[in-house]
């Protein structure tokens, strides 16, 4: 199955969004179990565990949205989902397509006002099970496409993560997992980091939830008309 159009600007999307908030996590070797740090008062369980050789954390989130499986995955893709972000801190964007239509490279680079540029090349592959409503994102870096490091731009070397969305047990919804696992590089102390896996990956959840819910109005919308 082809993933949409708008599906190869995910990278865009999350992956910006988790640099800006520095959410990031080294490591992503045996670690221990998920322990759970917070849930908010909307509905957003956050977890974090230890990974082996590093004081970063590992860190998830999940969530329940009163939309589809399908529609959640296409508002977590969608780059208007997170366009003032993107428009703001991605400099370079340039997306790769191979032979495998659920597999695309994409390759950015980041402006920030505070730390030094980043840059990195990940890999995107997307697997659907369609008589479940089930959909899988993963990304990883890779050195495929892309330029050679530059001078006064920090590569980005470990980044791992998934993003995951199926039914709800009453099929009227959809439960939305994200894991994040990254090495930034540079001179971020673990501490600032650590603080903002707990304070604001549940933000991107929010956006990805809002854009799912005015998406499937919209749909519902369209299709009542037509009746």
């Amino acid at each position: 199955m082809k993933p949409p159009e708008h599906a190869y600007k995910i990278g865009s999307c999350i992956w910006a969004l988790a640099a800006l908030t520095v959410i990031f996590t080294a490591g992503a070797l045996a670690g221990t179990d998920w322990e759970e740090e917070k849930i908010t008062r909307d509905g957003i369980f956050v977890y974090s565990r230890n990974t082996a050789g590093t004081t970063i954390r590992e860190v998830r989130a999940k969530m329940t949205v009163d939309a589809p499986p399908a529609v959640v995955l296409e508002a977590a893709c969608d780059p208007k989902t997170f366009k003032d972000t993107i428009d703001k801190y991605v400099k370079k964007n340039a997306y790769y397509k191979v032979g495998d239509p659920n597999v695309w490279y994409n390759y950015q680079l980041l402006d920030f006002p505070v730390v030094a540029k980043r840059d990195y090349c990940l890999r995107y592959e997307k697997t659907v099970i369609p008589e479940k409503s089930i959909y899988e994102l993963r990304w990883q870096v890779s050195n495929r496409f892309g330029p050679p490091p530059q001078k006064d731009v920090v590569r980005v070397t470990l980044v791992k993560g998934r993003l995951s969305v199926k039914p709800t047990k009453n099929g009227k919804g959809s439960i939305f997992r994200y894991t994040m696992v990254a090495d930034p590089g540079g001179k971020i102390p673990d501490w600032i980091i650590n603080l903002a896996n707990r304070t604001s990956l549940p933000n991107i959840l929010r956006e990805i939830r809002d854009a799912s819910l005015k998406k499937a109005k919209s749909q519902t919308t369209l299709l009542s008309t037509a009746k």
